[in-house]
């Protein structure tokens, strides 16, 4: 009866949702779904032979249910906590309680009514699906990278839109616009080219590929690029240390999650040290708000356990600015990121989405219009 209640309720609550602007509308029916086989379940167990156990009836009933699913509401279905709960109930009703355990009346005194039986528990009604079938899994653990880490930590619903649900977004003109600067470092240092002019030629064919059309803006952008370029190919030039590496990517086991990402450049150093340096085109962060990072200290936790290298400096080079500003060493304490990292996944897998409104966070946001924090 209380199964019947919850589904009757449930599609009536899906009804209600179908015509708003949700994410997830396909999630809440695939659970609607998955509630009424269960209610199918039940009721193929009270008919059950006589004689029959529970155990015994759960497995062919299941399968036949099975047949009927689409992979993620088989997802669903398998994850449900159902099964266990009816279980447990037979077990119990085959070794009920003795008096030290199951209490009496006389014995709750004022302290309210009794606690919800395991059978109760189940039926209650589920006001957020579960994403099981949507996070990035691997074995028992999450597939995570920096990016991911810093999503989360900025905003635990936008990973969920970003990363889980991958709802897609349009790239803003300076996401393009740094990936295209990206794209001209990537394929000079792939190439043989060496010359000042070779590497403007490729940034033009890069900006010409990358769809840039000339408002005063993207006018505004070329020329700033053009002198940046001018100003790295110079830097490179004089540069001591010895690039050795580009674009090297790296992936490794943390924990239970596994990590992978790519560093832009490795350079050696005149005594022999290495250093891991990522391009970026956003705006310059000192050394002090780089305090917490974990984009560079997840790199060098990656060198040492991909490459066998360790990496003894981390450094940001801003390319528009021609500004290279070293991440603090204290950062690259490798007990530090597997904190963060066992932590963020820890969240991840006990799918704690809730929204962390913040005015710098929140107008930049790709998904806003479907935020409640926002609508607030």
């Amino acid at each position: 009866e209380l199964m019947r209640k919850e589904v009757l309720g449930g599609a009536a609550r899906i009804a209600g949702r179908l015509g708003e602007l949700r994410l997830d509308t396909d999630l809440d029916i695939s659970h609607g779904v998955v509630r009424y086989l269960e209610l199918v379940k039940l009721a193929a167990l009270k008919e059950r032979p006589a004689g029959q156990s529970v155990a015994e009836a759960l497995e062919d009933i299941n399968q036949r249910l099975l047949a009927a699913c689409t992979p993620l509401q088989r997802e669903i279905f398998q994850t449900s906590t159902l099964d266990e709960t009816l279980l447990t109930t037979e077990r119990d009703e085959i070794e009920p309680a003795g008096p030290e355990q199951s209490g009496t009346e006389g014995d709750r005194g004022d302290s309210g009514p009794p606690a919800a039986t395991p059978a109760q528990t189940p039926f209650a009604r589920r006001e957020e699906p579960s994403l099981q079938a949507f996070l990035p899994r691997r074995g028992d653990g999450l597939v995570l990278s920096a990016s991911d880490i810093d999503t989360y930590r900025s905003c635990p619903l936008r990973y969920k839109f970003a990363r889980v649900l991958k709802v897609p977004s349009d790239q803003t003109l300076h996401q393009r616009f740094g990936i295209a600067v990206h794209q001209v470092l990537e394929r000079y240092h792939a190439s043989e080219h060496t010359t000042l002019p070779q590497m403007m030629e490729l940034f033009e064919a890069c900006w010409r590929r990358g769809g840039f059309g000339d408002s005063d803006v993207e006018r505004d952008l070329h020329g700033k690029a053009r002198a940046a370029l001018v100003l790295y190919h110079q830097r490179l030039e004089a540069h001591e240390a010895e690039p050795v590496w580009f674009e090297r990517s790296f992936s490794f086991k943390l924990g239970p999650h596994h990590l992978r990402g790519r560093v832009d450049r490795v350079d050696r150093l005149p005594d022999g040290a290495y250093e891991l340096i990522d391009y970026k085109t956003s705006r310059p962060r000192t050394a002090a708000q780089l305090k917490g990072d974990v984009q560079l200290s997840l790199y060098a936790v990656g060198a040492r356990e991909s490459w066998e290298l360790e990496a003894e400096r981390l450094a940001y080079y801003y390319v528009l600015d021609d500004l290279k500003v070293p991440v603090p060493s204290a950062e690259m304490d490798p007990g530090w990121i597997a904190t963060v990292v066992a932590e963020v996944g820890e969240a991840i897998m006990a799918q704690r989405f809730e929204p962390t409104p913040s005015p710098a966070v929140c107008g930049l946001c790709d998904y806003r219009i479907a935020c409640p924090a926002w609508e607030r």
